[in-house]
């Protein structure tokens, strides 16, 4: 959720590991590709429409009214009016700015209405080439009309890392696998914030070592900030989170969620803080923000499968 920058540390090199892959496919029937083509047609506009527009209309263009948006560097933003005043501020001279787009992966619920897509960014600005991500939730408005109801970026100094062969949630991949169990979408809302208010109680009480391997889904997870590492099976993602800082406690709380109604697939967005005491008792705090997808087992429980957060100012 905020350790993003140590889990890369500890598993770059399995970018392209050998481990087996343990989600079975999804059965992709017509329903489901139909809604598939649908989400990645939306996102393939939304890149056309970046690079034809620039970095500031055209980033805005597909987002709701009520879009969230987290950023490296700002608090959690809500609002398209006042998304477009911050991605300003990150693109001044937008005429002389590229921004370009590629698509890494994504999937969508059960029901066709909620999805995910997330890729790599490359920025062309007079100051040189720099890289990053992005990750969008996507919910229908009318039939075939997906828009973006929250957005995650983040810069990078370098160009990706190849994605790992088979990871059920880049292109190609059996997707996340969650298990319907439909309901309104309020209900399922409440029931995702409850689900993330409960992991960081154990976070708080347990420690991140025994609170993350706890509510990752078992089979795969992904660790996103500034690139997407995709850890397979209970021992890699124990490995990467497995461990708790001493004189660490890591707090958040839920400011938005979202999910289907076929509720197999959702969504959470909140503020962090991480709080380490030293040994000679001197204590410090780092806030960030973070966005959370989960699945639906099949128990009816709530495991995450992506988890990405960045900096924010303090309060």
């Amino acid at each position: 959720m905020f350790r993003v920058a140590l889990i890369l540390a500890l598993v770059a090199g399995c970018g392209n590991g050998a481990s087996t892959l343990t989600a079975s496919p999804a059965a992709l029937t017509d329903e489901r590709a139909a809604h598939l083509d649908a989400l990645f047609a939306a996102d393939a506009a939304h890149a056309a429409d970046v690079a034809q527009l620039g970095p500031v209309d055209g980033v805005i263009r597909a987002m709701r009214g009520n879009v969230v948006y987290l950023a490296a560097g700002v608090d959690v933003i809500t609002g398209r009016r006042e998304v477009k005043a911050a991605v300003e501020a990150a693109n001044p001279d937008p005429a002389n700015t590229s921004l370009s787009l590629t698509t890494a992966g994504g999937d969508v619920s059960a029901d066709g209405n909620f999805g995910f897509t997330f890729g790599w960014l490359e920025r062309a600005a007079a100051e040189g080439v720099t890289y990053g991500t992005y990750l969008a939730i996507w919910e229908r408005e009318r039939e075939d009309d997906f828009r973006i109801t929250a957005y995650y970026t983040r810069s990078a100094p370098f160009p990706h890392i190849p994605p790992r062969a088979g990871f059920p949630l880049f292109l190609g991949g059996a997707g996340a696998g969650g298990v319907p169990h439909p309901g309104s979408v309020e209900g399922q809302r409440r029931s995702l914030s409850a689900a993330d208010e409960a992991f960081s109680a154990q976070s708080v009480a347990e420690g991140t070592g025994i609170a993350f391997p706890a509510w990752a889904n078992p089979d795969f997870m992904m660790a996103f900030g500034r690139n997407f590492v995709g850890l397979v099976g209970e021992a890699e993602i124990a490995g990467a989170y497995g461990v708790s800082v001493p004189g660490e406690v890591l707090q958040w709380a839920p400011v938005w969620a979202s999910a289907s109604g076929s509720g197999d697939l959702g969504v959470t967005v909140g503020k962090a803080i991480d709080t380490l005491t030293l040994a000679d008792g001197s204590v410090t705090r780092t806030c960030s923000k973070y966005l959370t997808l989960w699945v639906r087992r099949a128990d009816g429980s709530w495991r995450f499968i992506a988890d990405g957060g960045s900096p924010s100012p303090a309060p």
